[in-house]
């Protein structure tokens, strides 16, 4: 596939448009939103040839044309040109009150987001063009489960905005996807009354004044989630949870672990029970370091807890499809579903669970080997310089 056919089928899918579908009805009530969705809705379209695909065409070339969009008023010109040479064109249209003009009257948002980080924030943009010229561009930082943690409302010139985007790319290795700006913005809107109920919404005070400026229209439906709307089948395969675990190997995952805080109660435990002074076999401390395991991960990733593991992945799962890795898109979309459905134990949750208290622990025994290293006292049982004989105590 070619960049250009490649690049032209991830805007149909970030649009909500499945792989196959080709209704002109469908296709056209999208037309108007940007001029790339424009084209690609043009080489769709092209792709049926009939009457009724051609009077789309029409339709969507002299929108596109009148918009000043001349790629995309091209590409569909082109495409009726094709049509006629194979002896269908489109019907005349049945009265002026039927032009699709009032279609394109509004102004179309347009998005992008990164992936989430292992803190739960994720960077969104909403972008809409000015009528005179240039970009009036939100940039915003949202964390879930907590909400809108920062936005900004700026004015920017295509090219600034090229050149940010490039920047963010390419020096802060940040990946964007495009994103249907209507879900970007109730994102937001979402995350704006998280933040509210969480009473955190003074540092975003000023959002509902930014939006105002951006748009009128109230947010949009977040159900179904993104990725359901262009891989409907992902969440339904089972089969894709076993792969959950190999999600966190991506480098999109390589910040997700659990934080001391929250897995403090947990470490607690742990030492407790390998630094038990009775002697114990080493199944029976195995089954006690299991056990604190699996409550650990039953209060973490079920009940309420698991709402915002749920959506974190629903979002990611959108973030692999359209940056090309259907089989990790269908494991968190999998795994989100599960979650969702109270599920428990995971493989996504089991491992990423395993890690972080590893990575913990190792963290602790390292701070204890140098402690002991620097010590010019020799305990009793202990070479001097030597590892302590068990995790340190709290």
């Amino acid at each position: 596939m070619s960049d250009e056919a490649a690049a032209s089928r991830d805007a149909l899918r970030a649009a909500g448009i499945a792989d196959d579908e080709t209704a002109p009805d469908v296709l056209l009530a999208l037309a108007g939103r940007t001029p790339a969705l424009d084209r690609a809705l043009a080489e769709r379209l092209a792709t049926v040839v009939d009457a009724a695909h051609a009077a789309a065409l029409r339709d969507l070339a002299a929108a596109a044309a009148h918009r000043g969009w001349k790629a995309a008023a091209k590409e569909a010109r082109r495409a009726l040109y094709r049509f006629g040479q194979r002896g269908v064109v489109p019907p005349a249209p049945a009265a002026p009150a039927a032009a699709p003009a009032p279609r394109w009257a509004a102004p179309a948002l347009e998005g992008w987001a990164s992936g989430i980080d292992g803190r739960g924030d994720r960077l969104v943009w909403i972008v809409r063009p000015q009528p005179g010229g240039g970009l009036l561009a939100m940039t915003a930082i949202l964390n879930e489960p907590r909400g809108l943690r920062e936005v900004q409302l700026a004015e920017l010139s295509r090219k600034s905005f090229r050149a940010l985007r490039d920047e963010l790319v390419t020096r802060q290795r940040l990946r964007l996807v495009a994103l249907d700006g209507a879900y970007c913005d109730a994102l937001l809107a979402a995350g704006y009354e998280r933040a509210r109920a969480g009473g955190a919404a003074e540092a975003v005070g000023q959002y509902p004044a930014l939006r105002a400026r951006l748009t009128s229209r109230p947010p949009a439906p977040l159900e179904p989630p993104m990725i359901a709307r262009v891989a409907p089948a992902a969440a339904q395969d089972t089969a894709a949870i076993a792969a959950g675990a190999k999600l966190l190997d991506e480098v999109d995952f390589a910040t997700w672990l659990l934080d001391r805080a929250t897995l403090a109660p947990y470490l607690e435990d742990l030492r407790a029970a390998r630094a038990s002074p009775i002697l114990v076999s080493q199944p029976l401390l195995e089954e006690r370091v299991q056990a604190v395991l699996t409550r650990a991960e039953r209060e973490l990733f079920a009940g309420p807890a698991a709402a915002p593991w749920r959506r974190r992945l629903e979002e990611m799962a959108f973030v692999l499809h359209a940056t090309g890795r259907p089989e990790f898109a269908a494991a968190a979309a999998a795994t989100a579903a599960s979650l969702g459905r109270g599920e428990a134990p995971l493989p996504f949750s089991t491992t990423l669970l395993r890690r972080s208290v590893d990575a913990c622990l190792a963290a602790d025994e390292a701070q204890a080997r140098a402690e002991a290293e620097s010590s010019v006292l020799v305990r009793p049982g202990q070479p001097r310089g030597g590892p302590p004989p068990y995790p340190p105590r709290r």
